[in-house]
C-alpha cells in the first residue's frame, strides 16, 4: 500500500536540510531504522464517505457491498468507489471492502488508510480478538458489530483493546444480530 501521507513524507523529507539519502516508507524499520514518519491526518479526499467493512470470504459481505456502491451510483448523483480485498482462497478467508462516496470526485487509487473511516462495520466477531480494524477508525466514527450478544452484555464481550479505541477515538458502537435476523426472515446466515 502507497497513500498520500507517504508520498507527503517523502516530500518533507527532500525539504529538510538535511535529507535521508535511503529511506522506507510504507513500513516501520525497526532494523536499519529508516523509515520515514506519514502525517496520517494528511487528507486529499475532503468531506467524501469512507467505510470500511470486515466480512468473511462467502458470508455475502462483498456482494452486498458491491451491490450498495452500485445502488448509490446509479440512483444518485453521488461519485462512489468500491475497492474489495480478499484472499484468493476467497470461502472462509478475511475480506475488506473499502466503500467510498460523495459529492466530490473520487480519485483514490489506494485503500482507506489510518484514521480514515467514518464508518468500520465488522460482521465476524472473532474477527475483534485478531485483526486491529479500529486502526483505521475516524475519530469520532461509528462501529457496527454483529454479534449475537444482548445489547447490555456486548461491551464487556468485547477485547480490552478494542474497548480502548473505542473510547479513545470517542467511537458510536452499534452491534446488531444480523444473522439472528437473517435466519428469522428464512435467509438462513
Amino acid at each position: 500500500e502507497f497513500n498520500p501521507p507517504m508520498v507527503k513524507a517523502i516530500y518533507d523529507n527532500l525539504t529538510k536540510d538535511e535529507p535521508r539519502n535511503h529511506f522506507t516508507v510504507g513500513i516501520t524499520d525497526d532494523v536499519t531504522m529508516t523509515s520515514l514518519d506519514p502525517d496520517w491526518s494528511f487528507d486529499l479526499e475532503g468531506k467524501n464517505f469512507r467505510g470500511l467493512f470486515f466480512g468473511l470470504g462467502a458470508d455475502g459481505t462483498v456482494g452486498a457491498n458491491k451491490n450498495s456502491i452500485k445502488i448509490i451510483g446509479e440512483a444518485t448523483d453521488q461519485h462512489v468507489q468500491g475497492y474489495f480485498q480478499y484472499d484468493s482462497k476467497k470461502a472462509g478467508a478475511v475480506t475488506v471492502s473499502h466503500l467510498r462516496f460523495g459529492n466530490h470526485p473520487i480519485r483514490s487509487t489506494y485503500l482507506i488508510g489510518e484514521d480514515e473511516a467514518q464508518l468500520v462495520a465488522c460482521h465476524q466477531p472473532n474477527f475483534l480478538t485478531r485483526y486491529d480494524m479500529l486502526a483505521k477508525a475516524a475519530a469520532g466514527g461509528t462501529f457496527l458489530l454483529n454479534s449475537p450478544m444482548a445489547p447490555e452484555r456486548v461491551w464487556d464481550s468485547l477485547p480490552r483493546r478494542v474497548q480502548q479505541q473505542l473510547i479513545d477515538k470517542q467511537l458510536k458502537l452499534y452491534a446488531v444480530d444480523a444473522y439472528g435476523i437473517a435466519q428469522k426472515a428464512g435467509m438462513n446466515r
